[in-house]
């Protein structure tokens, strides 16, 4: 009920799911109670031109596509309710009663329009087992395929890391031997070469003496 304050009260704000239905009430004085109630969607401009729906004055419900309109003289308060909620629903709206010759007293409502939650699990197209890292392929295989799959990569892991170790120790092996030759062969042919050197000193020197 609204017997003071404003002449026209609601809430400010409604949120409803995408497919559900939309109910909203708004309150007026019980002097309103004889006069036309209506439901009108604002413009850009915020200004409310054409009323979606309205009463006669009466208690009897009005319909008109998907809105409804209903007036209760008891609770000085009427109802809007509009069914099958689309996105394009959202927008600003007004709760207003008709006055001759004044301004009619109206009252905003902003709708929102959020997403349907599903409640139902059978909408779930990801398997559980396709969270398994270790089971790429798992995808609606029971789960001893899955164990088997594991113990094979595990095997092939086992056998593939000790290869790949001796590789990389045989390669590091075959470096430094190609090293070693590398720095030996520069010595050999300086061995070789201060030989002769040394054969002819000892020549010359023994032919010193016998003159």
């Amino acid at each position: 009920m609204n017997p003071g304050g404003k002449a026209v009260t609601g809430p400010g704000l409604v949120t409803v799911e995408h497919g559900s239905s939309l109910e909203v009430s708004c309150s007026y004085r019980p002097s309103y109670k004889l006069n036309s109630k209506y439901w009108c969607r604002k413009n850009s401009f915020s200004f409310c031109l054409t009323h979606i729906i309205q009463t006669d004055g009466s208690e009897v419900t009005v319909t008109r596509d998907r809105v409804s309109i209903r007036d209760n003289h008891t609770a000085n308060s009427f109802t809007v309710t509009l069914s099958s909620v689309t996105p394009e629903d959202a927008g600003h709206y007004t709760c207003g009663v008709k006055r001759k010759l004044r301004r009619n007293p109206v009252h905003s409502i902003k709708v929102m329009v959020s997403a349907a939650v599903s409640n139902t699990t059978g909408d779930s197209t990801v398997s559980p087992l396709t969270s398994n890292p270790l089971c790429p392929r798992g995808c609606g295989q029971p789960p001893e395929l899955c164990q088997l799959s594991v113990i094979h990569l595990l095997l092939l892991l086992s056998i593939k890391v000790p290869v790949a170790l001796a590789v990389v120790c045989g390669a590091a092996w075959l470096r430094r031997r190609c090293r070693s030759h590398e720095q030996e062969e520069p010595q050999l042919l300086e061995l070789r070469n201060s030989n002769p050197r040394v054969k002819r000193r000892g020549k010359n020197s023994t032919t010193h003496n016998r003159s």
